[in-house]
């Protein structure tokens, strides 16, 4: 989430990454212009890392993280954290 770099505030975005092209396509064709909480959702592409956009970039861009916000609105997620696991093929039988 995008947080405002002197205030550590929500700037209103998120950057979001997804395993496949086809699901951040999806993403961007059925998420784009729906509604949340009287908000109208807005996808976009990123366009990839400019130099004095850090603070508008997660993950490798500088961006100030979530583990700094001292709000929490479950009706929005709450706290959630990325979890990435590898799924073991299963042995044959």
């Amino acid at each position: 989430m995008g947080l405002d770099k002197v205030k550590k505030t929500p700037c209103g975005f998120c950057f979001v990454e997804y395993y496949t092209r086809e699901e951040a396509e999806n993403a961007m064709r059925y998420v784009n212009g729906t509604r949340l909480d009287d908000r109208i959702i807005r996808t976009d592409w990123d366009t990839g890392f400019k130099e004095g956009r850090q603070y508008g970039r997660g993950k490798s861009g500088g961006q100030v993280r979530d583990e700094y916000r001292s709000d929490f609105d479950e009706g929005r997620g709450g706290y959630g954290k990325i979890v990435q696991t590898k799924i073991r093929p299963r042995d044959p039988l």
